[in-house]
């Protein structure tokens, strides 16, 4: 079925305008004629309707947002189904988008960034506490009204922890720019995968860009696993810097725990650095390795019986793309030979060689000077075999090591990320001392 204006849904909601369209559906405003109040609603659109896959994830949306109960959460009110197709009746939302404000803004002030990031965390929480995985964490998400208070929305491709899963094996759901890892290589989404999604979003806010992109979806998608996250700028302050990137850190052990433990981390006093978490800040900047297999093809490339299969659904749950890419066997951004085993001689090696060569050549003469005339007969071929080669020829083979970027942070020790107990947040905005001010990450 179609939908206009003034058209009545399950004889109680009238819907007034239509403000967004998508994939999968559209949000209309609506009055309740039983309640006298404004409301959203979100509508299948006829050809998802007949779709199962889709109308499925519909119903499973409002079974997740219907169960959740958050300040920090759009609230879901009913739901229903008529004439083949399917209605979310949800909170009307005051504010902006907060892709609007970064659009708009960005680089925005860090107080700010800190606040929405807590209150979005406090959300997440709300939602693994249900177990339910938002796996869609994103600006156009996230609603921020006039006051700076967040509302964390849209749960369309959630799952509950304890159900089957909605997709097939491998499939991707998300947007390309926001998934962790773990998730573009097609595994399991979990809280910890969320955690990484609003560090995307923070990291978008601070400086106005988002740290991965690629050509195509695909291609975003894999930067998350193979590419190293660009490293914020020292303007930045603690403990927002840290923060964020070890929530980008490829290893979800190494971010923090839960989207609690991430706004608590936030909460830290102005300039302190959350220790347990420089670990995975370092981390998330290292170069990436990618395996390559023995097999190559020429000049070390991969052979195109090695590719990957990925299909990663859209905004609004509508497949956005299938692709079939090459696994690239070189690190992003580095020189390709040195992702696969890095041969070049640290800057080191050579005068080191060079001082070893005097050295012995000095013992050797004092040797034979101390032999005088009645030594026995050098053998220079011996002696030309056990010199080292000169540098010109030196073939020694420089250890295979792996580059670390050490945040800028005010401790000179990396501690190992301690096991810490987190007490669960207020569930409300918090008066932030610093909202509203501070510097974004980079100047305008």
């Amino acid at each position: 079925m179609t939908y206009e204006t003034g058209q009545v849904l399950a004889g109680r909601y009238r819907l007034v305008e239509r403000i967004a369209l998508g994939g999968m559906g559209e949000v209309w405003r609506a009055h309740d004629q039983t309640l006298d109040r404004e409301v959203a609603v979100k509508v299948l659109l006829p050809a998802s309707a007949q779709d199962e896959g889709f109308l499925e994830r519909f119903r499973a949306e409002a079974r997740h947002s219907g169960g959740l109960t958050h300040p920090n959460i759009g609230t879901v009110h009913d739901f229903g189904e008529e004439d083949g197709s399917a209605f979310l009746v949800m909170e009307l939302l005051q504010g902006e988008p907060l892709s609007t404000l970064i659009r708009e803004r960005a680089p925005m002030p860090q107080g700010e960034v800190t606040d929405i990031l807590y209150q979005a965390a406090l959300a997440l929480q709300a939602a693994h506490d249900a177990d339910v995985v938002h796996r869609d964490v994103k600006p156009a998400n996230i609603v921020v009204d006039a006051n700076g208070y967040a509302k964390l929305t849209d749960f369309g491709i959630a799952r509950a922890l304890n159900e089957a899963p909605l997709t097939q094996t491998g499939e991707v759901l998300g947007t390309p720019h926001y998934l962790a890892p773990e998730q573009a290589k097609g595994e399991p989404a979990g809280p910890l995968s969320d955690v990484y999604a609003l560090a995307v979003v923070g990291y978008e806010m601070i400086t106005g860009q988002r740290p991965f992109s690629g050509e195509t979806m695909v291609t975003t998608a894999l930067a998350h696993v193979s590419q190293p996250a660009p490293q914020l700028s020292d303007e930045v302050e603690e403990p927002l810097r840290t923060t964020v990137m070890a929530a980008l850190a490829k290893d979800p052990s190494l971010r923090p725990q839960s989207a609690a433990a991430f706004a608590e981390a936030l909460r830290l006093p102005p300039g302190e650095v959350p220790s347990h978490l420089v670990a995975g800040a370092m981390a998330a900047v290292s170069p990436v390795i990618v395996g390559v297999p023995a097999d190559l093809g020429p000049e070390g490339t991969l052979p195109t019986s090695v590719m990957l299969a990925t299909t990663i659904v859209g905004a609004g749950g509508a497949p956005a793309g299938v692709g079939i890419t090459p696994i690239s066997g070189t690190t992003a951004g580095q020189d390709p030979d040195a992702a696969v085993h890095d041969t070049r001689r640290p800057a080191w090696l050579i005068p080191a060689a060079v001082a070893l060569l005097v050295l012995l050549i000095v013992l050797v003469a004092m040797a034979l000077s101390s032999r005088g005339s009645t030594a026995a007969p050098v053998n220079r071929g011996a002696i030309t075999r056990t010199t080292p080669a000169t540098s010109g020829t030196t073939q020694a083979t420089a250890p295979t090591t792996t580059p670390t970027v050490k945040p800028s942070t005010a401790t000179t020790t990396t501690a190992s990320r301690p096991s810490v107990a987190i007490a669960t947040p207020m569930p409300h905005k918090p008066a932030h001392a610093g909202h509203g001010k501070g510097k974004g990450g980079k100047k305008k």
